[in-house]
Order: structure tokens, then sequence, then C-alpha cells
């Protein structure tokens, strides 16, 4: 029998694990609330339940995983397996993750940001399989990324490498939630799509949606577009032409052959696909017009793949991990 891997996904709403195989095939997967507001103590309960009840579910006992990988959405270090902080998980503050996980299952543990986690899972089996340079963009409430180099993920000296929400693509621009201005996140998330939505509504923008402004989502906008609402389509636009400034920036400095683009926005599809697309041709010559732009293929299994992915190289002694990074 193939050796089976353990992929959690640990978000500050939901979380998710699943039992993946050798050829990062999804055996089972389970999912429930996060309840981060309970503190460490009771997420890493639940966590722990659920890796069993994933490992039950695809018929084995825990003591068959060969090792578990989580995603993690916040700083932290891989080669200690501690987390430092996170945004959405109240009283995370320098937790032993991986130690406390492996101690409570007798499973080999290793932690990996949440965004790289997901970036690797297309790398691997998605979108990206059989690219060796692949840049990944995940639009969500905020603007995530991954950069995968000569097929290994790129994290940089400190572990902090592939922020492309924090791409500055216009000097002095909006404030973004980090603190400094001008970031795609502040153009682009769904946040911000919602904020410049209700600026051109009291710019006097006339749309279906204009008396829903107090309940506006992103989600709302985006299907508000593909049904031909005028202001809906030109943020779509926009918030394309945004994503595609970062993109070009990002394919003249590492000249990836595709990049990836995940998350919820992605019902726009194509609108947002092409409004990306023609901002790099329009900037770049050579990096832009050979970088491929394509939707993620594997939804809410990318992270979960990536992780068990992360697991099963960091588990084995015929390979260095998944990582490229100075001084680890």
């Amino acid at each position: 029998m193939n050796s089976t891997y353990l992929g959690v996904d640990l978000g500050g709403t939901n979380l998710r694990c699943a039992v993946v195989d050798e050829e990062n095939q999804v055996l089972s997967r389970v999912e429930s609330p996060t309840h981060a507001h309970e503190g460490p103590e009771a997420v890493i309960d639940r966590l722990v339940a659920g890796m069993i009840k994933a490992a039950s579910t695809a018929g084995l006992d825990l003591g068959e995983i060969r090792a578990a990988g989580i995603g993690y959405p916040g700083p932290l270090n891989q080669v200690t397996g501690t987390v430092y902080s996170a945004p959405n998980m109240p009283g995370w503050k320098n937790v032993p993750l991986a130690d406390t996980i492996a101690t409570k299952t007798g499973v080999t543990t290793f932690i990996e940001n949440d965004a790289n986690c997901a970036g690797w899972g297309e790398f691997v089996a998605g979108a990206g399989v059989g690219s060796g340079h692949m840049m990944m963009v995940t639009l969500g409430t905020g603007v995530g990324g991954a950069i995968i180099v000569d097929g290994k993920l790129h994290v940089g000296r400190d572990g902090s490498a592939g922020e492309l929400g924090h791409v500055c693509i216009i000097d002095g621009g909006r404030q973004c939630g980090c603190g400094a201005r001008g970031c795609v996140e502040a153009y682009a998330s769904a946040t911000a799509v919602v904020k410049r939505f209700t600026e051109y509504l009291d710019r006097g923008w006339v749309s279906q949606l204009a008396q829903r402004r107090e309940t506006l989502t992103c989600q709302a906008i985006f299907e508000a577009a593909l049904t031909g609402d005028a202001v809906a389509m030109k943020i779509v636009q926009e918030t394309g032409h945004y994503l595609g400034i970062m993109a070009s920036a990002v394919a003249e400095l590492l000249n990836p052959e595709i990049c990836v683009i995940a998350g919820g926005m992605m019902q726009a599809g194509d609108m947002l696909l092409e409004s990306i697309r023609t901002t790099c041709l329009d900037r770049n010559d050579h990096p832009g017009r050979t970088m491929r732009i394509v939707p993620a293929k594997l939804g809410g299994n990318a992270g979960l793949i990536g992780a068990a992915s992360h697991a099963k190289h960091s588990a084995s002694p015929a390979h260095h991990g998944i990582r490229t990074v100075c001084g680890i």
C-alpha cells in the first residue's frame, strides 16, 4: 500500500483535514468550524479530532499516516514548527504547533504558510503541473501569493517571501492594512472591491446593487458584473488591471512560465482573467507575452494537497524539502 499523508488547512473560520496519497489524490476530507475565538488549546483539540476523523473516513488509523502538514494563516517558523501569531486566530502567540500535534497524535508534523501550501498544491497537482517556475495569486479578503522557482517554493531569508498582495502598484496610493500605501491588496482584495464599488455609488453611478450597499459583498458585485451591471463590470475590469500591474512586475523579475489565479473572486471568470492578461501584455514584451495566466484547478483542495505534499517531502530523506530559503 502506498504511503498516506495528512493535509490540514487551518483557517480562522474553517478547519479542513484530508488524507492524501503518494499521487496527490485526496482519499478523504472532513471540515468543521474552527471556533478560533476559543483559543489555541480548543482549536488544537478540534484539529486533532479532525485528523482522526479524516484517517477513519479513509479506512486508516493515525498510526498508518506517515506525516502531517499544516497550512497556517500567519507568520511562523517552518524549522522549529512554531507559529507566532495570526490576525484571525486570537491567543496564538509563539505556539509550538508542530510538536504539540505530534505529541497528541504520534504523527510527525510539519507546518507551512497556508498560501504557500495552496500554491504548492496547484504546482504538484493542479494548474501548475509540468511547469518549473510558477507564481500563484490568491484573491480573498486579502491578496496572497506563492512563488515557485526551479521547482522549489521560494520563501526568502526568513520565510516571508511571496507576499504578492503587498507589492506596491501605486506610489502613495490607498492605505493598506499592512501600514503601507499603494499595495495591490488595497485595490484588488474582496474588501477593496466593495470599498471601490461604494465610492462609485457615492459619485452618482447607477447600479442594480445600489439598494444593497449596506450588505454589499464582493461576490454580489462579481455576480452583477456577469449580468451586465455597468458599475460592477467596471470594477471587475479595474481589479484585473491592478492585478495585471502586479503580475507584470513579478513576470519581469522572475520570468515564471505560469501565473495561477485562485480564490473566490475567480467566479468572475474570463472577465477578470482577460483584464489581467491585457494589462500584462500592454506592460511587458518578452516576460508578459510568454507567461500564461490561468485559473486554479484544485479549489478548496489546493491547500490540503499542498500541506500533505509538504509533509511528504519534509519527511523523506530523499528530499530536501519544498522550500528555497537562505540559512535553513
